[in-house]
């Protein structure tokens, strides 16, 4: 189960997995938890109970607040009457001091050859201390068919937020997508802003 990148104290949606007795007989939970290196950054709560009827199923819901940026690893462990107890489920996520707002652009139709307006990315360093950026870059299948210039630098100061602007130049007709990938320090590295257009 995978989380993405979270801003560090910040709590992610719930994920939910379904737990499902496919055997003939009542199914016995002696306990769901979680365990492994980073377990405190995560969280369940459950609709089994203490058991779970012949066909039955129930619903176990995960959330994650990471207490530290990088990426961060636990596992759901369901203990239980059937066979190859415990049952994991692994879980992982990133903490980042990192928010890159919209996640998406989608530039809708451009003539071959002609360039946009631009699009505003916003990037905003959550954490206490300076923000080190490697590097801002579009990748991807059609990347050559998206610019973009930032004011970001190298260093961003705690609670310090740059631009980045992107343009659409479509070199095909059809769906053109890429990428901007933010390169940094503050955990998750890159932040992904997914890219698209259509070329007319």
């Amino acid at each position: 189960m995978e989380f993405g990148d979270i801003p560090d104290g910040s709590t992610s949606a719930p994920r939910t997995v379904t737990l499902t007795n496919t055997a003939t007989s009542t199914l016995t939970i002696n306990s769901i938890g979680i365990t492994g290196t980073n377990r405190s950054d995560f969280a369940q709560i459950n609709t089994c109970g203490t058991s779970v009827g012949a066909g039955k199923s129930c619903m176990i819901s995960v959330t994650f607040t990471p207490t530290a940026k990088g990426v961060r690893t636990a596992a759901v462990s369901i203990a239980d009457g059937g066979g190859g107890s415990p049952q994991t489920i692994s879980l992982t996520g990133s903490g980042t001091v990192v928010s890159v707002t919209p996640s998406s652009l989608n530039f809708g139709s451009q003539q071959v050859g002609t360039i946009s307006p631009g699009m505003l990315i916003s990037v905003t360093n959550l954490g206490a201390t300076t923000l080190n950026i490697t590097g801002i870059n579009i990748t991807g299948i059609n990347s050559t068919d998206f610019i973009q210039t930032n004011s970001c630098g190298t260093r961003l100061p705690a609670g310090g937020t740059c631009s980045i602007i992107v343009n659409f130049i479509p070199t095909k007709t059809g769906t053109r997508t890429a990428s901007v990938n933010v390169n940094d320090d503050g955990g998750g590295s890159p932040q992904t802003v997914r890219l698209s257009g259509t070329g007319t």
